[in-house]
């Protein structure tokens, strides 16, 4: 028999095999599969729900290389990646379509999400390692510390809600402290100054951290950076120096975190990567995107030249940081209520006046507040603003660096102020000024700022054409809005001032009421109020 002849022989029982098969295949119920020559590559998986795996924006190049080696070895390899930022992955948790496996930054994200009921595991401590710096132009100055640079203003920050760079360098301070030795007190009141700084940045449509590309030689602003960015972002920019506090440097660690209830291959999945980042092979990939391996080890010839790093972030305080940063980024909006009724010029000591405390008292805080703080100011006794109405407007709700009549708001305030002390007369009508006011800064509500109503009064309601504090409380609850959130502070300036009342005003709007019979407490008491978020 020939060679062809056999050929064709086998070419023909190999067809009947295939018919056999497919026909018990068909009549078992099972899929069949041809497999036809220009199917050679194509795969059939089994269609089961993907894997899906959440990095942060640091971690996307490593993931995306990971993903690829793993998918050439398996072309079923069930797995998808989505690139999100903390709070994104947070709000799914909340919202729906959370992952089944979250590369976060740092432990200490998932320790926040404990915080608020939300329970993961962690399958592995760190896939990966990149330290976070401080870099500008060369012709900056390297802070002594991290609290030094905060404290400075000095820092060109972003949302740490956000940018894991801008999240460590505000716990930076705590966790250089052993060397620093400086008080947890001056840590916590440096992230304020920024949260502050941030805000007025904000306020102005400024609240993206600087790029990278846009830092020349003279740039004197310092922006926290993970090694990973500097080393891609960054590269070819001749321009940036690194100006990393020698105090050391926090680091990124990229926990490996499996979500309760995922998709049925997520241990499959979490297991490869875990043995993928650890392989040489997976060594080298994190090298050529910037990051170092899980032990820290230092990129030969490449990144940030502090050689010290701070590893052990702390949860607790990296979550009260957060939450601080969150509350004084917000600046505040204050329509200020000034009670002028005749009773104001009764003294409170041998030299001053209520009135002398109450102007004291507005001149300080338009001294202090910041050029972003929104500020309005009116004025009340019975019939102040003419028959029936108890209050007058001195100052419309603006920021102090705008424009009004000529001149900066806060300029215009500080001649307010001396209008006020000469309108000293009258009873106290508080009931009619509280919802009238109370109406305006929900009207003029700002969703940029904090807003606030702080009413400064001595007495009680004594109007008696006003409306009852049954029906006041009643139309306050009315004007609340949820989305409008607006807050009445009061503020009882004398003994004879009405804090029953005030305080039940305060909490019918979620604020609070205070009592400052003492000159020196006035001004204390009016910055705690406003500055408890």
């Amino acid at each position: 028999m020939s060679r062809g002849r056999r050929t064709e022989e086998n070419k023909r029982g190999l067809t009947s095999t295939v018919l056999v098969v497919a026909l018990v295949a068909a009549v078992a119920g099972v899929g069949w599969v041809a497999f036809r020559p220009d199917s050679a590559g194509s795969a059939d998986c089994d269609g089961q729900r993907k894997v899906m795996v959440s990095v942060v924006p640091s971690m996307q190049m490593a993931m995306e290389k990971a993903l690829e080696d793993l998918k050439a070895d398996d072309e079923c390899f069930p797995a998808e990646m989505r690139t999100e930022s903390p709070a994104d992955v947070e709000d799914s948790f909340f919202n729906g379509g959370r992952p089944d496996l979250w590369v976060a930054d740092t432990t200490a994200r998932v320790d926040r999400l404990a915080s608020i009921g939300i329970n993961t595991t962690t399958l592995t401590p760190s896939l990966a390692v990149t330290p976070i710096g401080l870099i500008g132009g060369k012709a900056g100055e390297r802070p002594a510390s991290w609290v030094d640079a905060l404290e400075a203003e000095s820092i060109s920050l972003g949302d740490p809600e956000r940018d894991s760079a801008t999240a460590m360098a505000l716990i930076a301070p705590v966790m250089e402290s052993k060397t620093t030795k400086a008080p947890a007190d001056r840590a916590k009141a440096s992230v304020v100054t920024a949260a502050q700084s941030y805000g007025q940045r904000a306020v102005e449509g400024d609240a993206e951290k600087t790029d990278m590309k846009q830092i020349g030689a003279t740039f004197s602003r310092l922006v926290p950076v993970t090694e990973q960015e500097l080393l891609t972002r960054g590269n070819g920019n001749n321009n940036i120096a690194d100006l990393t506090p020698t105090t050391g440097a926090p680091t990124l660690n990229f926990p490996l975190v499996k979500a309760n209830g995922g998709a049925p291959d997520t241990d499959t999945v979490a297991s490869a990567l875990r043995d993928w980042f650890s392989s040489q092979t997976g060594r080298v990939a994190l090298a050529e995107t910037g990051m170092r391996p899980a032990d820290g080890s230092a990129l030969e010839g490449r990144g940030m030249s502090s050689a010290k790093l701070l590893t052990e972030v702390p949860g607790q305080e990296f979550n009260e940081l957060l939450g601080a940063f969150g509350v004084f980024s917000v600046p505040s909006s204050v329509l200020a209520v000034f009670d002028v009724s005749g009773s104001m010029n009764f003294p409170v000591n041998a030299k001053e006046s209520r009135m002398d405390l109450a102007e004291e008292t507005a001149r300080t805080a338009l001294e202090n507040f910041n050029e972003n703080t929104r500020l309005g100011v009116w004025a009340f006794s019975i019939d102040q603003g003419g028959k029936g109405k108890d209050y007058v407007e001195l100052g419309p709700l603006k920021r102090l660096n705008q424009n009004t009549k000529g001149m900066t708001h806060k300029k215009f305030m500080e001649k307010q102020i001396d209008v006020m002390v000469g309108l000293v007369g009258g009873g106290t009508g508080l009931y009619d000024t509280t919802l009238a006011a109370y109406a305006k800064a929900v009207e003029e509500y700002d969703r940029n700022y904090y807003n606030t109503v702080v009413i400064f009064g001595d007495g009680a309601n004594d109007d008696p054409g006003s409306i009852s504090m049954s029906k006041l409380l009643s139309e306050l609850e009315k004007l609340r809005d949820p989305n409008r959130p607006v807050r009445i502070i009061g503020i009882g300036i004398s003994e004879d001032a009405d804090n029953e009342a005030l305080e039940k005003i305060a909490l019918a709007t979620g604020g609070r009421a205070y009592k400052a019979t003492d000159p020196q407490d006035v001004l204390d008491v009016t910055v705690s109020a406003i500055s408890q978020r």
